[in-house]
């Protein structure tokens, strides 16, 4: 109701504002629809130098990256937020990917996707995406905006190549499936105990902080969905304790997915590799009382107020 009425009081104002002696009023409105920042968004581009299957078509995805970065550089995004599967398997496929993200010169942040781990079992424990701790979660400023970015990938049958943790990993998703969740297969991931210990740290941290939060998660937490993270509800649950979340960003579910819980938007981008022809990534732009999420291609627009 904020937006559609700040734009509509703005379209009956601009008959005066355009009147001669009037262009400081012009120049206070053009300044209050001003971002404070922007950044761009990419999910699931799934290279490998494959044939196209199921709608798949993984030797685009190098020139849909570059694509994208090419227009967040145009754009002149803040940062961009890469929310995982960069490839679809082979740990050859990181290298052409990862020169598109140095060549463009701008701060990526990367998250940990399943198809990270579709290596070579020696390969699991150092896989080449630039991560600011061997966690793979972590946290990240900017102004006074907190970003939290979690690792769905610590309880999981494909994480590791340790038989005793992936025989734990299929007992958990064995209980989920008793349970009757639908997320419960092996191709989802969760996080640990002691990440949500983390993570609610951060929360605490950050309302101390007077921070507005977004969190990025390559497994979607919201609405229920079968790609969501394994133990989506234990982190919601947590969630729903704090005010100053204004959205959650996730890929994984290559459709593309939005839900609203507790005043949270849970927006779940569409994956690139999932077209011939159409690319799709998106820019967002975070405004004092709403986020401008741009898509280009596939990835729809979208005006979300916090």
């Amino acid at each position: 109701m904020k937006i559609i009425f700040s734009f509509v009081l703005a379209a009956l104002m601009l008959p005066y504002i355009n009147e001669p002696g009037n262009e400081d009023m012009k120049g206070i409105l053009e300044q209050s629809q001003k971002p404070l920042f922007t950044f761009g968004i990419v999910a699931d581009a799934q290279y490998c130098d494959c044939e196209p299957a199921n709608g798949r078509y993984y030797r685009t995805a190098p020139g849909r990256l570059r694509e994208a970065m090419n227009s967040f550089i145009t754009d002149s995004v803040n940062f961009v937020i890469n929310l995982g599967d960069l490839i679809d398997r082979g740990y050859e496929s990181f290298e052409p990917m990862l020169d598109i993200f140095d060549s463009s010169g701008l701060k990526v942040y990367n998250l940990l996707g399943n198809h990270e781990y579709s290596v070579d079992d020696r390969y699991k424990k150092k896989l080449p995406l630039p991560m600011p701790t061997k966690e793979g979660y972590y946290s990240f400023n900017h102004q006074k905006f907190r970003f939290i970015a979690l690792n769905g990938n610590e309880i999981s049958t494909y994480s590791t190549s340790s038989k005793a943790l992936i025989g734990k990993a299929n007992e958990y998703i064995g209980i989920l499936k008793e349970s009757g969740n639908v997320n419960a297969v092996d191709w989802n991931g969760g996080i640990s105990p002691k990440q949500l210990g983390w993570l609610k740290n951060q929360l605490d941290d950050a309302k101390l902080k007077n921070e507005k939060v977004f969190i990025m998660c390559h497994f979607p937490l919201y609405p229920e969905n079968v790609h969501n993270l394994l133990n989506y509800k234990e982190v919601d649950s947590l969630l729903v304790n704090y005010d100053n979340i204004i959205s959650c960003f996730s890929g994984h579910n290559h459709s593309g997915n939005y839900g609203n819980f507790n005043m949270i938007h849970f927006v779940n981008f569409k994956g690139m590799v999932e077209s011939e022809h159409i690319n799709s990534y998106a820019i967002v732009e975070v405004y004092g009382n709403k986020i401008w999420i741009k898509g280009a291609g596939r990835e729809k627009s979208q005006i979300l107020a916090y």
